[in-house]
């Protein structure tokens, strides 16, 4: 059975070029920026503001990693 193409490679990167390459983008990327600020703001919170920025690196990283995974795949 044949993939459907939702990515297109376009140097070295993948582009949408399907409305469920862009579903699942919209689907991976909203609830990590939403995780990413809910860290910050905790570690704010309990007083470590110093290292707010270590929850964007923590969420980002996993979720580019299953981005590419699922663009590799459905290209």
């Amino acid at each position: 059975m044949k993939h459907e193409i939702w990515f297109e490679k376009v140097g070295l990167s993948y582009i949408p070029c399907h409305w469920k390459g862009f579903a699942v983008m919209g689907a991976v990327i909203l609830p990590t920026l939403c995780a990413a600020f809910v860290g910050q703001w905790a570690l704010d919170r309990f007083g470590y503001g110093s290292v707010d920025w270590l929850a964007f690196p923590t969420f980002f990283i996993p979720a580019l990693v299953l981005l590419l995974g699922i663009a590799k795949r459905h290209r």
